[in-house]
Parts: C-alpha cells; sequence; structure tokens
C-alpha cells in the first residue's frame, strides 16, 4: 500500500512539474503562420532568443529552428525579430506603445536595449552616458522637454524615457 502511494505521490509531483516548466503561448511563423494554443517552453530570457520547444495540441514536442519564427508569445511574455543595424535579430518585447517600443536583447550577461519608433527607425540604445544622452536626446526630439532632460541626466533610465514620450 505504501509503495503505491509512493509512485501516486512521485507520479503527481512529475505532473505538477512538467505543467509548471511550460506555458500557453503562440507563434507566428516568418512565413507568417500561425500556431495557436500551444504550450511553449518557460526558459530564461537569453535562451528564449536562442531556442523555442513547443507542445502542440495532440501532445508532440516541436523545436523548430528559431530563425524561422517570426514572433510568439510565452504567458505575458513577448518575443520578436527586429531590424536594426541591417539585420534581423531576436529580442523580447519590454513596452509596447502608442509612439514608442522597448525592445531588450540578452546574451553573455550582457543586456541591450532597442527603441523603436512605432512605424519608423529602430536603434540601439548606448551604454555609455555620453553616447546615451547624445543619441537619445537626437533620436527624440519630437520632443524637447523630454529631449532637454536626457541631455542634462535628469532622465537615464530607458523604461522612464519610453513611457514618458509615450505619454506626451
Amino acid at each position: 500500500m505504501k509503495s503505491k502511494l509512493l509512485v501516486f505521490v512521485l507520479f503527481i509531483f512529475s505532473i505538477s512539474i512538467y505543467g509548471q516548466e511550460f506555458v500557453n503561448g503562440t507563434i507566428i511563423t516568418k512565413r507568417y503562420d500561425t500556431i495557436a494554443n500551444v504550450k511553449i517552453k518557460d526558459i530564461n530570457d537569453a535562451k528564449s532568443l536562442l531556442h523555442l520547444t513547443y507542445i502542440d495540441a495532440d501532445g508532440k514536442e516541436h523545436n523548430p529552428d528559431i530563425a524561422s519564427i517570426k514572433c510568439y508569445s510565452r504567458g505575458t511574455d513577448i518575443f520578436c525579430r527586429i531590424y536594426s543595424s541591417g539585420e534581423m535579430i531576436m529580442v523580447k518585447q519590454i513596452t509596447k506603445g502608442k509612439k514608442l517600443n522597448l525592445y531588450l536583447k540578452e546574451s553573455n550577461g550582457s543586456k541591450t536595449y532597442y527603441v523603436e519608433k512605432v512605424y519608423d527607425e529602430c536603434i540601439k540604445v548606448p551604454s555609455s552616458s555620453g553616447k546615451f544622452k547624445k543619441v537619445l536626446s537626437a533620436f527624440l526630439s519630437e520632443s524637447p522637454e523630454i529631449a532637454a532632460k536626457i541631455q542634462s541626466k535628469e532622465l537615464q533610465d530607458i523604461n522612464e524615457i519610453v513611457n514618458l514620450y509615450n505619454e506626451s
């Protein structure tokens, strides 16, 4: 009796672990095919830009080439391809706004942010403070108040800058 109970408890435990590592999501391929109602493996953000594992409605596991994926959602997280510096790169969407979108690419422990004007240009956010204020204030010059605050180093947090710009 104890062995049956132990097997049952181990079975329930393994199912709960398996259920926790896959999250509901949707995948859009580069050919604009939509694969809906799938369970996508929940891995860290850096690995999510390189690999994708999902279970389809039939319970079959798939590992498509990440280069064949245009974007995918995993729970509330969205990963998509953007065009930057002449190449398409996979990034995590941090903010989707009316005027600006903010993206993050993590690799080898470093974080790189990208800011995109909606339906327009996308830039890589410089990491050095001198270039940061020069590049971002020029990029966001349509809002002189925000550009001035960036120049004076009053605004230095990219999340705050994007949110303020979207509200203006």
